[in-house]
């Protein structure tokens, strides 16, 4: 199977009526905030009313970012002469003058959940924040919260999709800490969802990966599950943990049950650019932060050895364009992603030709 991603003659590549992470909550403080999303140009603010705002980075005067001016009030003031935006997008002021310019900028949908903005990059009217990806058990008494960081991968998203749907890559790229020798050759399986695509991997009766060692109370054998949830465009959530063999399974129970759920927020910037903001929720020791952060510094390893592969995989995509690339059964997941993926950017285009 060969992974790829259409590309209408437009050359549209990011799927745009969709929510995305524009920023961490507590990143927006009383500065606007610059960020490229979809290879757009846009600033972040938080008004006076403790709202957040976006529009698109430029003052339609001099063409001066936005993002270089100033917060005032609940609008954002340009830096180079002054002109005032709301959150619409409107001018609502120009100190130089009495009548205020006909000029307006485009303003984008922007919410707040899990101490993340999200932003909607497409058609506003369609905009709909109950579409907002929500972990459940984030908002859970005996689950504990531990946030990431912004990891910046020089690398085409769907790289980053491939990778997340794919639970065979972690003994060759993780041995230390979530590769397991017994898991070598477990079955993988994977199924199409309204929502992406579930992928699975259950390794029963096995001896614990070096993260289940860790954190875990196991002296013995143990049944271990891995289940890959990706959502279009670019969401990830890896459910794994792990119970004494023979004890409960992924769905409930076990002795000694260790659960987390990994969750990957990616955010296309460009072609070749990608930001995957990261968190992880857990069912042990919830109170305790600094178990958290042990756990961060457990990913961060892992996930740099991906940012690795992932960015040496699209330098070499990029000078070897157009070359076939072989195909493997463990590629079945990904290529079922790409292809809903493709679907997405299709019925965008058509709409977009319809109107």
């Amino acid at each position: 199977m060969r992974l790829g991603v259409h590309r209408e003659d437009s050359g549209m590549s990011f799927v745009r009526n969709a929510w995305y992470v524009a920023t961490w909550a507590h990143e927006l403080k009383d500065q606007p905030l610059p960020q490229t999303i979809l290879s757009e140009n846009v600033v972040l603010w938080r008004g006076q009313d403790g709202r957040v705002r976006a529009a698109e980075d430029v003052c339609p005067h001099r063409f001066l970012p936005l993002s270089k001016g100033r917060v005032a009030g609940n609008d954002l003031q340009c830096g180079y002469h002054g002109l005032i935006f709301n959150g619409a997008g409107e001018c609502v002021g120009a100190p130089t003058q009495e009548t205020l310019p006909d000029c307006k900028i485009r303003q984008y949908p922007v919410y707040e959940n899990m101490e993340m903005v999200w932003i909607w990059m497409g058609d506003p009217a369609q905009a709909n924040t109950d579409d907002i990806y929500d972990l459940p058990e984030y908002h859970q008494d005996g689950w504990g919260v531990a946030f990431g960081d912004a990891l910046d991968v020089e690398a085409n998203y769907l790289l980053l999709c491939d990778n997340l749907c794919d639970p065979t890559h972690v003994n060759y790229v993780h041995p230390s800490t979530l590769g397991n020798p017994d898991e070598i050759n477990a079955p993988v399986t994977h199924e199409d969802t309204s929502w992406g695509v579930l992928t699975e991997r259950l390794t029963p009766d096995s001896a614990p990966t070096g993260f289940v060692a860790s954190f875990g109370s196991h002296d013995g054998r143990v049944d271990m599950w891995q289940r890959y949830l990706m959502y279009t465009p670019s969401i990830s959530i890896i459910d794994f943990g792990a119970t004494a063999a023979g004890t409960g399974s992924w769905q409930e129970g076990g002795d000694g049950r260790i659960q987390v759920y990994s969750c990957h927020f990616m955010t296309p910037i460009t072609e070749t650019r990608t930001i995957d903001r990261w968190l992880h929720v857990r069912n042990f020791e919830p109170a305790d932060p600094s178990v958290g952060e042990q756990i961060s510094d457990q990913f961060r390893i892992a996930f740099a050895e991906d940012k690795e592969i992932l960015q040496a995989v699209q330098e070499e995509e990029t000078r070897r364009e157009g070359r076939f690339k072989i195909g493997l059964d463990l590629d079945e997941s990904a290529g079922l992603f790409r292809l809903k993926i493709n679907r997405l950017l299709r019925a965008e285009t058509s709409a977009q030709a319809a109107e």
